[in-house]
């Protein structure tokens, strides 16, 4: 059985009295007597994650004796790099260099964290309090899909004949004439899209429009159009979405559309024709729907022409016009492999009160997919002024990670558990973060990022990287506050033995 590299550190549950030294009340394993301390060859800023901070890339760690261990991955020299350097102790930074550039970085600091810093997830795109994005994506890792070969969902089919309309139950529009289409998957004989392949494989978004240029709407009359989904050829579907051309409506007296008010409900967007007294005008309707479509799903335009009067409704559908919107129904993809997520990504199940120390965050339903470790998505960088890395990391949350909003340093938190929260029958990721983040705080402008202890031989310390420093090195030590007797005794002969033999470079 192999040694979990982290079983070293684990020093018991400190919320319970214990009878080892381990617990509440007691001083951590490494309080006193640190038998090592640092040499490091240059140090770096640690924005755009943490804020205000400076890293030294450690080179050595040095024993009493002055044995010299470069720290490496994965190897008992990082564990002894943790476990004498510990977040929030005191230690103190010296230096051989006469600079004065860097005088800041000199002196007593306290640790913020050890290791590497690897962002997980963002959306800031710069340092302002709006300046975000609302929709994030994602690529899938392992993925045997190329990008030339995602499938074409796009086609547009025309309405060629004018059709009088008198039905007062659904019916299909009939669009016969095809536009183009590259994977032949319109039937213009039955006026039905057929999905060749299921479309949430390659998280390609399908963005419909159909069109329906009428003439002849009276005052009472109401007309209806739908997109239509079916995985049985129609035996049983469900409508997409509903627009409706309402009485009195009046319609635009030319070719072009008219200007139309955007009614928004929970089942969708309404859009509502409006113009002026006229007999001619378009109904219209654009709507992305999410990347759920199976192989073999159908998608087809119906309508159905309602009268509120005695008189038996009859309206003229326009299929011949010069104007370029004129009756037609058409598809168009995103030809990616990156899967979306829009905002809110984050609800704060509370926020804090003059009495709480902790809160809990739950993300949205799409969010929690991206988050299932088993997943393996890893997000796509948004363009940013910050300066943010090409993000490597799996998009799975862990205990120990932060979490910081608005490019704000006090509004950082750290994420000290991870959790489902049950709405209904639906799983939502919980993450119970430490502070609370402050009323009115944006939660849509947020980043996470995780300090890997085994990823880097970096100690960040609570100072922010002077300006002006870039290409500048600097050199040194860090010492623990608590150095053994032996470390302090041999300090300086340590050092001059180390330079002796051309290490301190």
């Amino acid at each position: 059985m192999s040694e979990n590299l982290y079983s070293a550190n684990i020093q018991g549950d400190f919320n319970t009295l214990t009878n080892d030294g381990s617990g509440y009340g007691a001083l951590p394993a490494a309080e006193k007597n640190q038998t090592y301390f640092a040499y490091f060859s240059s140090v770096g800023g640690t924005g755009p994650e943490l804020i205000d901070q400076t890293a030294y890339f450690v080179k050595y760690l040095i024993d009493a004796q002055g044995n010299v261990v470069t720290p490496q991955p994965n190897s008992i020299d990082v564990l002894n790099l943790i476990q004498n350097f510990e977040a929030g102790k005191i230690v103190n930074v010296t230096s051989l260099e006469g600079t004065t550039l860097f005088n800041s970085l000199l002196g007593t600091k306290t640790v913020t964290d050890i290791g590497r810093i690897e962002t997980i997830l963002t959306s800031e795109t710069g340092s302002g309090r709006r300046d975000y994005i609302t929709t994030m994506s994602f690529s899938q890792g392992g993925t045997s899909l190329q990008t030339s070969f995602i499938p074409d969902f796009s086609f547009s089919a025309k309405k060629v004949n004018t059709s009088t309309i008198t039905a007062t139950t659904f019916t299909t529009v009939d669009y016969p004439y095809e536009l183009f289409d590259p994977s032949s998957s319109y039937n213009n004989s039955t006026y039905t899209y057929t999905f060749s392949t299921s479309s949430y494989d390659y998280s390609t978004k399908v963005v419909f429009k159909a069109s329906m240029l009428v003439s002849g709407l009276s005052a009472s009359e109401v007309l209806y159009m739908q997109i239509i989904e079916s995985t049985d050829n129609f035996v049983t579907s469900q409508s997409l979405d509903i627009e409706v051309a309402s009485p009195g409506a009046n319609f635009s007296n030319s070719t072009t559309p008219p200007l139309q008010s955007i009614i928004t409900t929970e089942e969708g967007k309404i859009y509502r024709a409006q113009g002026g007294l006229s007999n001619l005008g378009y109904l219209n309707y654009i709507q992305t729907l999410p990347q759920t479509f199976e192989s073999g799903s159908r998608i087809r335009v119906r309508y159905k022409l309602e009268s509120l009067s005695p008189f038996s409704p009859s309206l003229l559908l326009v299929g011949s016009s010069p104007n370029t919107l004129n009756t037609s129904f058409v598809a168009t993809t995103n030809y990616s492999n990156a899967l979306e997520v829009e905002a809110p990504y984050w609800v704060a199940l509370s926020y804090p009160t003059s009495s709480n120390v902790t809160q809990s965050l739950i993300t949205s339903v799409k969010l929690t997919n991206i988050l299932n470790p088993q997943s393996d998505y890893t997000q796509i960088n948004p363009t940013s002024s910050l300066g943010f890395s090409t993000i490597f990391s799996p998009s799975y949350l862990l205990p120990g990670d932060y979490i910081r909003f608005e490019y704000d340093k006090t509004k950082m938190s750290k994420i000290y558990n991870v959790s489902t929260y049950t709405i209904g029958s639906v799983g939502l990721a919980q993450i119970d973060i430490m502070p609370p983040v402050p009323s009115g705080s944006i939660l849509d402008h947020f980043t996470v990022f995780r300090i890997n202890p085994n990823a880097g031989n970096q100690i960040i310390l609570n100072v922010p990287k002077p300006t002006g420093t870039t290409g500048q090195q600097l050199t040194g030590f860090i010492k623990p506050q608590y150095a053994s007797q032996e470390i302090e005794d041999n300090f300086t002969t340590i050092i001059q033995k180390l330079a002796a033999e051309g290490l301190l470079t």
